[in-house]
């Protein structure tokens, strides 16, 4: 009889030894968490809806904030240009002017900003007797120029690009960059 007592303290003793060996081993840590939310804004290109119609130039990768803009060409006498989709006047007795508008929208994110300011730059100095200018406002290649002091976010702001050109200015390609920068007020 001994021998069963025995038997059964072993199978205890074993049973009692599972039990501890199963029992999870727990650590616990805290990891703390900072992040800014910063604001924003962004500028974007489109065709205004009455694109190829005069005054209404199709843009290059419109829908974004980097597109071209083909005005054609043109020249003084006869009122000569090419493009069907540039407006061409004459704007005294020695100049003649192409123009063609697009739109600017701008949105904002995370911001409390009612409103924004539009501003442009041309890069490079214009030759001699040509004139850039964005809704009768001539550019310049040393600051920004203002352009708007309140615009609302979101909604479609329509510019007219327009190029001034003296009668007396040789043959040449005209090219230039316009940087638009929109400001929160």
């Amino acid at each position: 009889m001994n021998r069963g007592r025995g038997w059964l303290i072993g199978v205890c003793w074993l049973m009692s030894l599972a039990g501890v060996a199963a029992q999870a081993q727990t650590s616990s840590a805290q990891l703390s968490i900072s992040l800014s939310v910063q604001s924003s804004i962004s500028l974007i290109f489109q065709n205004n809806p009455n694109v190829n119609t005069p005054g209404f130039c199709p843009l290059t990768n419109s829908g974004t904030n980097n597109v071209g803009l083909d005005l054609g060409t043109a020249a003084f006498p006869g009122s000569f240009h090419t493009s069907t989709c540039v407006n061409y006047a004459h704007v005294g007795a020695a100049f003649y002017q192409v123009s063609s508008a697009f739109d600017v929208v701008v949105s904002k994110a995370n911001t409390s900003s009612p409103s924004y300011r539009l501003a442009a730059e041309i890069s490079t100095a214009p030759p001699a007797n040509v004139v850039w200018l964005v809704n009768n406002v001539t550019l310049s290649n040393t600051a920004f120029v203002a352009l708007d002091a309140a615009d609302n976010y979101g909604q479609a702001i329509t510019k007219t690009l327009q190029v001034q050109v003296k009668n007396t200015v040789p043959t040449q390609t005209l090219q230039e960059t316009i940087t638009f920068l929109a400001t929160a007020n």
